[in-house]
């Protein structure tokens, strides 16, 4: 290894380590630490020795991987149970996984809801308003309005929840109808995705045993279908999660060629829509993932054109389309800026919590225009923030906001201890080995109107199966070792340091692909509370990614024309014209290596 791979080894490690220890301190001491500073800082030192060591001895196997030959009866058998790049194989594949997650279906019948997609189905009820900007019990009365609808959630999946949950009423005279439709549909075009998301590694190269282990991981693992089969936004933001990622690992994977198509352009930009539509956060995302690809992809006109549209027009839609024209148009009040502060607010509730007496005049009623500042203290609860960003101040002002800020700015720079700790009581839930993936084994039990009428519900006759699977699974989750496939932490943040490390020790060029699944990292770490669902898109994409960087890797120990031949070859049983950039490399009048990129464009190689 070079002295750069040790620095960044080093970095990698103490930072995981950091994180481990603290969030672990932080967490088993229900918001304060748990250890002492000297114990927090040698556990860290020690820790980092251990994670160094396993991401040596976990890096020297992945590269292994790609030059692992299995025998061919150990193929056949993986190709056998491995979907093809095919329609009909990804349809048969599609129905045995569809097969393999209809228990959990049938035990969490009609679909695993949440009290916010109640609320969205509640909106498009006329009798049901004036509605409430902040649906919080305690301020609820504070914030109606007399809109038709709020963006407090998405107001798109408001729509498409409003749609389903207002055509059931009409027809049976409730939601269980509308909800189970919603889920079985959600549920059958995730398995589609992601069959064909194994499908797709499987034709460019992946070797069969994990191929095999991704489909299983797909399959089998509860928490992947327990959350595709739920009515909630994150379900829905992962749905279009999954191609978006596939398309930019495709981006890189052939260095921007795949982007000379029309319609890998038009696909990327509606799967990038699709984010911004269904969550928030997407916008985020997808503007990271532009600014990254726009500079990695500077000399492929293609490329950084298509990340340029999936960062632009979606951008157009959410933040100028929407508010500027939909909204005034179909009366629909905007959400405050409670949910983009939330984390501030949680530390200045923190703050005011530990140092009541270290609050100047002016930093009082700083906070006071924007929150209840007299409740703060008392609402503060360290894994929960949406008890203290629901005091927000629907009438404050944007120079509220401003002072509000500063004196945000100030307390932090005095106590910068008890900010850590409010950040870090959250974030050690995702960051560190504390918590296993909840899995959503429950509808929100609910009634309307004046009459209270019942409109969802789990059937009776169905708790013992439901609530035998749900133990079952917390009973693997809390068992040690056992529990490590079942850590949140494995999948949200060491899989992604193990891959970087990889990645940068083998100088492969594919740090595009690690901006969305950073992102999401980072909107994990701020989270307003400690739910799998928050995770849910990393968790879809986690075996993509791990494959995704393995055929990388396996490329990147290959010369360009065998690459073009691996991809140009047909899987046994396919015939036909293999895409441009599959067609032979030849050498340009300086002697580089160049491959078509397609539409006519040449890609260099060498």
């Amino acid at each position: 290894m070079r002295r750069r791979d040790w620095a960044f080894l080093a970095a990698v490690s103490l930072v995981v380590a950091f994180c481990g220890v603290f969030g672990t301190s932080y967490v088993l001491g229900e918001g304060y630490p748990y250890f002492k500073l000297w114990a927090e800082v040698v556990l860290t030192l020690l820790a980092t020795v251990v994670v160094a060591i396993a991401l040596l001895f976990l890096e020297s196997l992945f590269c292994r991987v790609p030059r692992t030959a299995s025998g061919s009866r150990v193929r056949r058998i993986c190709n056998l149970l491995t979907p093809r790049w095919t329609v009909g194989s990804i349809a048969l594949f599609s129905a045995v996984m569809a097969l393999l997650w209809t228990p959990w279906f049938v035990a969490n019948f009609p679909g695993g809801t949440y009290w916010d997609t109640y609320y969205q189905m509640y909106q498009v009820y006329p009798e049901n308003h004036p509605i409430a900007v902040i649906p919080w019990a305690e301020i609820y009365d504070q914030t109606l309005t007399d809109a038709w609808l709020v963006d407090h959630h998405p107001v798109f999946t408001t729509w498409v929840y409003g749609a389903f949950g207002w055509l059931s009423d009409r027809l049976t005279g409730d939601w269980m109808a509308g909800v189970a439709a919603f889920c079985i549909l959600q549920g059958v075009l995730h398995v589609v995705a992601f069959a064909a998301g194994v499908a797709y590694l499987r034709r460019v190269g992946c070797p069969p045993v994990l191929n095999l282990l991704a489909f299983a991981y797909f399959a089998l693992a509860p928490f992947v279908s327990t959350w595709a089969l739920c009515m909630v936004k994150d379900s829905f933001f992962g749905l279009f999660y999954v191609p978006y990622f596939m398309l930019v690992f495709e981006t890189v994977r052939t260095r921007g060629a795949c982007m000379a198509r029309p319609r890998n352009v038009t696909a990327f930009v509606l799967c990038a829509l699709g984010l911004c539509l269904t969550k928030k956060t997407g916008i985020f995302v997808v503007a990271a993932t532009a600014v990254v690809g726009i500079v990695a992809y500077r000399r492929t006109k293609a490329a950084w054109e298509a990340f340029l549209m999936q960062g632009l027009l979606p951008a157009v839609v959410v933040m100028v389309l929407f508010p500027l024209l939909v909204f005034p148009a179909l009366n629909i009040q905007a959400g405050g800026a409670q949910e983009t502060l939330g984390p501030l607010f949680q530390q200045t509730a923190r703050c005011i919590r530990d140092y009541p007496k270290d609050v100047s005049p002016e930093e009082k009623a700083a906070i006071s225009a924007v929150l209840d500042y007299d409740r703060l203290a008392e609402q503060y609860q360290f894994d929960f923030e949406d008890s203290v960003k629901y005091r927000y101040n629907l009438n404050a002002t944007r120079a509220d906001l401003v002072c509000y800020l500063q004196a945000y700015a100030a307390m932090g720079l005095r106590h910068p201890d008890s900010y850590f700790g409010a950040l870090m009581s959250l974030a050690g839930f995702y960051v560190a080995p504390t918590a296993p993936i909840n899995i959503r084994m429950v509808t929100v039990d609910t009634k309307m109107g004046d009459e209270q009428r019942y409109m969802l519900w789990n059937p009776d006759e169905l708790d013992g199966l439901r609530n035998g699977l749900d133990e079952a699974y917390d009973a693997v989750a809390k068992t040690p070792v056992a529990d490590l496939p079942l850590l949140l932490v494995t999948y949200v943040f060491w899989l992604p340091a193990l891959l970087a490390f990889v990645a940068f020790r083998n100088r492969l060029r594919c740090w595009t692909l690690f901006v969305p699944a950073l992102v999401l990292l980072g909107f994990c770490v701020i989270a307003p509370v400690y739910d799998a669902r928050y995770a849910v898109p990393i968790l879809d994409a986690a075996p993509l990614f791990f494959c995704g960087v393995v055929v990388l890797l396996k490329h990147s120990t290959m010369d360009a024309s065998t690459i073009w031949r691996n991809d140009a070859r047909p899987e046994p049983g396919r015939t036909g014209r293999q895409p441009a950039e599959c067609q032979p490399a030849r050498r340009d009048n300086h002697g580089v290596e160049v491959r078509h990129a397609g539409d006519g464009g040449m890609l260099r190689t060498a």
